[in-house]
C-alpha cells in the first residue's frame, strides 16, 4: 500500500489560510479525527513530532505527522494553503502545500516504509508545481495520481 492509496477528495482542502502552525495543526486535527477525543490526540500527536524537528520536507511540502491511531490505521489529509509561508523550511522554498500523516501508536516495517515513500514522493518540485496551480479538489487529486503513474511506469 502506498499513502496515496488513502487520499480522496473529502482528505484535500483547499486555499486555506495561514496564521500559525498551532492553527494549521487544529485543522489538520478536526479534518483527521473522527470526534472530539480522537482530534485531541492527533492534535498532540502533530505538535509533539513537532518539538522534535521541523516537518518540512523542502521544496514547498510540509509533513508533519505522528503516531496515536489504534491497530493498523493510516490516515492522511493534504492542504493546500492560500498563501505560500515560512514553515521553518530547511530550504528557500516556502511551504505551500502541508501533507499530514498519522499512524498507530505501534508502528511497523510497513508503516515506515509508507511514510518513506511518501516523503520521497512529495517533496518532488515538479509535483509541488502541478498542486499548487489546481483550482480544484479533483484536479489535485488527478495531478497526484497521475505524477504517480509517470513516476512508477
Amino acid at each position: 500500500m502506498k499513502l496515496i492509496d488513502l487520499l480522496d477528495q473529502d482528505d484535500i482542502t483547499l486555499n486555506v489560510p495561514f496564521t500559525s502552525k498551532k492553527r494549521l495543526f487544529e485543522l489538520l486535527a478536526d479534518k483527521l479525527g473522527d470526534d472530539d477525543k480522537m482530534s485531541m490526540a492527533i492534535y498532540n500527536a502533530l505538535v509533539q513530532r513537532e518539538k522534535l524537528g521541523n516537518t518540512s520536507l523542502g521544496n514547498g511540502i510540509a509533513f508533519p505527522h505522528g503516531k496515536c491511531l489504534a491497530d493498523r490505521e493510516i490516515r492522511i489529509h493534504l492542504v493546500k494553503l492560500k498563501q505560500e509561508v515560512n514553515f521553518e523550511n530547511v530550504d528557500e522554498v516556502s511551504v505551500g502545500v502541508v501533507v499530514a500523516a498519522v499512524f498507530p501508536k505501534q508502528t511497523n516495517k510497513s508503516h515506515q516504509e509508507i511514510m518513506n515513500d511518501a516523503v520521497a514522493f512529495f517533496r518532488q518540485h515538479r509535483l509541488y508545481k502541478l498542486i499548487l496551480d489546481a483550482t480544484s479538489k479533483t484536479q489535485v487529486l488527478d495531478n497526484i495520481m497521475e505524477y504517480f503513474q509517470k513516476c512508477n511506469s
